[in-house]
């Protein structure tokens, strides 16, 4: 091989690597480039969620200045990958909507809706086996089109709730995140311990009891609303008995977790009667301030009575409060939050006593026909369900809630006492049931 040869060989072996490292130089720009979008959005995150004004437009200006190109995809990105560690850490689909609009308000809650929506375009995707309850919630979204990012507002919006997604606490599982589900046929999702399943409440029933508390609460003639709802408790009742000691004989039976929104305002007046609604049915509650729900324990068929008992009862209560109209002291200053306030948390209180004086009667009646084995049964399912919340809640502290104005203390406590429950409506002389 002449000199001249091997020089042209030897420039061409060094001219090779030259082109491959400046190809692969643009490929790191471009990386780079994505990947300071997605650290800027989540700086943007950070700051919004500790309420760093100066760094959060900091961020956000400089975020915005690398383009729509990389704008978008690393919002979007960035906030999928949140999702994703929501649903790992326990929450789903309604948990998210209402925590965004407790924490951030209505249009970041209609975003994370949108975005919702997007990512389970993969995770719920054809052929996923997606689990009942979390395709009812993904229904439940009123979701427009996929965020594109090019309004200034939307982005501001997305980088706050990006920032309550990476803030979200470890929540107990009450269902499989995405990651656990399989696909259609063998390997499907199944539910197991302590997921509520599908089908296993009569839903016939249950359509009954809410068409009967709908009239009971549209109508304004008191005896109808009582006849009403006394049939809705005695479906409900008599539900709960018999499914009860179904599950008793049957293997594998075990308490599951739902949760309910609790919406303000008087929010702590609502949490109060879901408590009071669901001891009363062998069930237990913890209420998530922060984020507007509370978590229920029990069986399937006492949190759907709960669920569906709570409803009509606050309808009620809301009823009789605002009925009382706005409430002023005697120097003309407004009391009417205080009042109403009270009037929830007195009307829960004597709710909770009716409700359990109705439990103790139904129970006696339902021995009357299943026999000695009843009561065991019952207080093997309250066990049940206490070691479940137990478990789910080890380190809780139970507070006492007090009333502060006693005019609503007082019009709460009357409501309860004529609000309708159940089949009888005396238990004791004196005393509406």
């Amino acid at each position: 091989m002449g000199k001249n040869n091997r020089q042209r060989r030897a420039d061409k072996r060094r001219e090779r690597p030259r082109s491959r490292q400046s190809g692969h130089r643009d490929s790191t720009v471009w990386l780079g480039e994505r990947d300071m979008a997605e650290i800027l959005a989540f700086e943007a995150a950070e700051a919004a969620e500790h309420g760093n004004d100066e760094q959060f437009e900091a961020a956000l200006g400089r975020l915005q200045a690398l383009g729509a190109r990389l704008l978008a995809p690393a919002m979007t990105g960035c906030l999928v990958a949140g999702l994703r560690a929501a649903w790992q850490g326990g929450w789903q689909p309604a948990d998210i909507a209402r925590a965004a609009t407790k924490r951030l308000g209505r249009a970041h809650a209609d975003l994370a809706a949108q975005v919702i929506t997007a990512e389970a375009k993969t995770s719920a995707g054809p052929g996923i086996a997606v689990p009942e309850a979390w395709a009812a919630q993904l229904g439940q979204l009123a979701a427009g089109e996929e965020p594109g990012w090019a309004d200034p507002v939307e982005v501001r919006a997305g980088a706050a709730l990006l920032g309550l997604l990476t803030h979200l606490p470890v929540l107990p599982h009450l269902m499989p995140p995405p990651s656990k589900w399989g696909r259609h046929g063998k390997g499907g999702w199944r539910a197991p311990a302590g997921v509520a399943r599908p089908g296993t409440v009569d839903t016939r029933m249950l359509s009954k009891v809410r068409a009967l508390l709908a009239k009971a609460e549209s109508t304004d003639f008191e005896e109808e609303a009582g006849a009403l709802t006394a049939k809705a408790q005695e479906l409900m009742a008599r539900h709960a008995i018999d499914q009860a000691m179904v599950a008793g004989a049957a293997a594998g039976d075990v308490p599951c977790g739902r949760r309910i929104g609790v919406d303000d305002p008087y929010a702590l007046g609502k949490a109060n009667l879901l408590s009071a609604v669901a001891r009363a049915n062998r069930c237990r509650t913890i209420w998530m301030e922060t984020y507007g729900f509370s978590t229920v324990f029990g069986f399937p068929g006492d949190l759907d009575i709960v669920d569906v008992l709570y409803t009509s009862l606050l309808v009620q209560a809301t009823r009789g409060m605002t009925a009382a109209g706005s409430v002023r002291d005697t120097s003309g200053r407004s009391r009417t939050r205080s009042f109403r306030q009270s009037f929830l948390v007195s009307f829960s209180g004597r709710i909770g006593e009716r409700l359990r004086a109705a439990t103790t009667l139904a129970t006696g009646e339902a021995e009357a026909q299943h026999g000695s084995a009843l009561l065991p049964v019952l207080a093997g399912r309250n066990a049940k369900v206490e070691d479940a919340f137990a478990a789910a809640f080890p380190d809780l502290v139970e507070t006492s809630v007090r009333a502060s104005n006693r005019a609503g203390w007082v019009a709460g406590r009357a409501a309860a006492d004529l609000a309708h429950l159940g089949p009888e409506q005396q238990l004791l002389p004196g005393i509406a049931v």
